[in-house]
C-alpha cells in the first residue's frame, strides 16, 4: 500500500520527463486560469467509443489499493464506482453526485448523507446505506488513501435507514465532504469480494470489459445507470509515453482525451491549437525531498535550511522546462486558490553557506547522496541542484534511479535516501488532506519522517478551519513554520491540462484532476 500511495507522488515529480519538441521553447507564457478552457458549448451525443490516454493505467480497480488521483487510476475508478460528491472547480464546493445530499448539524459534529433512491450496483443489488457503511469500513480496513485521517476523525458511520448514513465526528471538520469525493466516496458493492478474489463492482456508469496490463483497459456503458445511459458505449483507457505523445495522438485523431502533465511546452502548444480541456495545477509537484530521520544529514534543521537556501528554483526551472513552468519554493503556487502572502524561503547562498559551516563545525562531513531519475530532463534538473548545493559547500553524490519504481522503493517505502528529486503534490481540492498526509507525524505517507508538535497543532487547526479566508490564514502559519523547519524543498508546481478533441463535450472535472465521463460524447 505504501508503494501504491507513493507512486502518485512520484508521478508529480517525474511528470516533466517527456521532451518538449515544441515550437516556441523558452518564451515567457501566462497559463490559463484553473478550470475549463476553450469552447465547451454544445450538447454531446452518442458515440461508439472514446479513447482516453492517461499517465498510468491503474494496476487494480480496487479503490482501497489505487489512490483516487486523476491520470493515474482515478478516472477509471470514477467511471466504475461514481463518486458520492463531486468537486465543483468554479465554486470550490462539493456537490451531490451519487448522493442526494450531505448536510451537517449546527456544530459540524454530525453529517447526514442522503442517498438517491433506486440506485443499483452493476450486479443489480441496491446501493443502500448498509452498502455505503460496509464499503467505507472495508476501505479503512484495507488502509486506503486517507484512511488514517478518517479513522482519527470519524467516531462512527451508521446506516440510520436504507437511504440515510450518519457520520459522527470526534472533532469539527468543515471540509469533511472532500473525503466523499475520493476513495471513501467510491462505493464498492458487497459482492465485490476482497484480495485476490476482488471484482470491480460499483454503481458508476461503466463496467470493466477488458484489461491488458500496460496496454489498455476497456469499460462498457451501463444501460441502467442511475444518471441515464452514458453517451459513450465504451471508454478505452490507454497510456502513451508522455505529454508530447498524447498531444501528437490528439493531432492525428488517435485519442479523444489526453493528459498533458508537467510539460509546459506541450500544454501551451495544445492551447495554441485550440484544444479545449481542463487546466489545473499540482502545488509543490516538483520538490527536493529531504530525509529528516535520525542518522541522516537532514535530521539537522540547519542542513535542511541550507539545502533550501542554496536552491534557486528559477535556475532549476530553466534546466527542466526552459523557464515555462511554475517555479517557486512556497507550498502553494501564486496561481493557487490557497496562495498566501508568506513566501517560500529565498535563494540565499551566503546564508546557506553559513548554516552549512555551523553544521560542519559540529561534525557533519557535508556529504549528501541525491537520488535522481536517470532520464534526460530529470538528470538536467539533478545536475542543476547538485551544482547549486556544491557551490555552498556540500559534496553531492548523484544516485541514479533507473525508473520511478526505484524512487518509490528507496524514498517512500525503505526511506533509504538523503535527498531525492520527486514531488510532494498538494491538490487544490484537498489542502488539508494533502498537508496532513506529508506533515503529520502519525501519517504513514510522511515520507520525510518530519515530526514537529507545533506543526501537528497547526494541522488540527487547519482541519477545523471554516471558509477560504480561515483556511488561507492557517496555511500562512503552516508556511511560516515550514520555512523555519524545512521538511523538504518545493521547487515548482506542475501544470496539468487534460485536453480533448474540439468535438468532444461533456467531460466534467472533479477533485484531484479526475474526469467524470458519464456525459462525455461528441457534438
Amino acid at each position: 500500500m505504501a508503494a501504491v500511495l507513493a507512486s502518485t507522488l512520484v508521478l508529480a515529480g517525474c511528470a516533466s520527463s517527456d521532451g518538449d519538441g515544441g515550437s516556441s521553447g523558452g518564451d515567457t507564457r501566462t497559463p490559463p486560469a484553473v478550470g475549463l478552457v476553450g469552447d465547451q458549448d454544445g450538447t454531446p451525443g452518442p458515440v461508439p467509443q472514446l479513447t482516453f490516454s492517461v499517465q498510468v493505467l491503474a494496476a487494480t480497480l480496487d479503490p482501497a489499493r489505487t489512490a483516487a488521483r486523476g491520470g493515474s487510476g482515478g478516472d477509471e475508478l470514477a467511471a466504475v464506482y461514481d463518486v458520492l460528491l463531486r468537486y465543483d472547480e468554479s465554486t470550490g464546493d462539493y456537490v451531490p453526485k451519487l448522493a442526494q445530499s450531505l448536510t451537517s448539524d449546527a456544530d459540524g459534529a454530525v453529517w447526514t448523507l442522503k442517498l438517491r433512491p433506486g440506485v443499483t450496483f452493476s450486479d443489480g443489488t441496491p446501493l443502500d446505506a448498509a452498502a455505503v457503511v460496509a464499503s467505507i469500513d472495508r476501505y479503512n480496513r484495507n488502509k486506503g488513501n486517507g484512511s488514517g485521517v478518517w479513522v482519527e476523525a470519524v467516531e462512527s458511520s451508521t446506516a440510520v435507514d436504507p437511504g440515510t448514513v450518519e457520520f459522527r465526528l470526534r472533532e469539527k471538520w468543515p471540509t469533511f465532504p472532500s473525503m466523499l469525493a475520493l476513495g471513501h466516496g467510491m462505493i464498492v458493492a458487497p459482492s465485490a469480494g476482497d484480495g485476490d478474489t476482488f471484482r470491480p463492482i460499483g454503481a458508476g456508469p461503466f463496467v470493466l470489459d477488458r484489461y491488458a496490463p500496460n496496454e489498455e483497459r476497456v469499460l462498457t456503458a451501463r444501460t441502467d445507470y442511475w444518471g441515464g445511459e452514458p453517451n459513450a458505449d465504451r471508454i478505452r483507457f490507454v497510456s502513451l509515453s508522455g505529454s508530447r505523445e498524447n498531444l501528437e495522438s490528439l493531432q492525428t485523431n488517435g485519442i479523444d482525451i489526453g493528459v498533458l502533465r508537467g510539460n509546459p511546452q506541450a500544454i501551451y502548444d495544445a492551447l495554441d491549437a485550440d484544444y479545449p480541456g481542463s487546466f489545473s495545477i499540482l502545488n509543490s509537484g516538483g520538490a527536493e525531498l529531504v530525509n529528516n530521520r535520525e542518522g541522516r544529514p537532514g535530521a539537522d534543521v540547519r542542513v535542511r535550511r541550507a539545502i533550501a537556501l542554496a536552491i534557486d528554483p528559477e535556475l532549476v526551472g530553466q534546466r527542466g522546462d526552459d523557464g515555462l513552468g511554475l517555479p517557486g519554493k512556497a507550498m502553494f503556487s501564486e496561481l493557487s486558490r490557497w496562495a498566501t502572502d508568506v513566501e517560500g524561503v529565498p535563494y540565499d547562498p551566503d546564508a546557506a553557506r553559513k548554516l552549512l559551516d555551523e553544521a560542519k563545525a559540529d561534525g557533519y562531513d557535508g556529504v549528501l547522496n541525491y537520488i535522481v531519475l536517470q532520464e534526460p530532463t530529470e538528470s538536467a534538473i539533478g545536475l542543476a541542484v547538485q551544482s547549486l548545493l556544491q557551490a555552498v559547500g556540500f559534496t553531492v553524490n548523484i544516485v541514479n534511479a533507473n525508473n520511478p519504481g526505484d524512487i518509490v522503493k528507496q524514498v517512500y517505502v525503505q526511506h533509504d535516501y538523503d535527498i531525492a528529486h520527486a514531488g510532494i503534490g498538494l491538490y487544490e481540492a484537498i489542502p488539508y488532506l494533502g498537508l496532513q498526509t506529508v506533515l503529520a507525524d502519525t501519517s504513514p505517507s510522511n515520507f520525510a519522517g518530519y515530526s514537529n508538535p507545533q506543526m501537528n497543532e497547526l494541522l488540527d487547526k487547519l482541519q477545523a478551519a471554516d471558509g477560504d479566508d480561515e483556511i488561507r490564514s492557517v496555511i500562512s502559519e503552516i508556511q511560516t513554520l515550514w520555512n523555519e523547519t524545512m521538511p523538504s524543498v518545493p521547487v515548482s508546481s506542475v501544470m496539468i491540462y487534460v485536453a480533448w478533441q474540439p468535438n468532444v463535450r461533456g467531460v466534467v472535472p472533479t477533485a484531484t484532476g479526475i474526469m467524470l465521463l458519464d456525459k462525455a460524447g461528441r457534438i
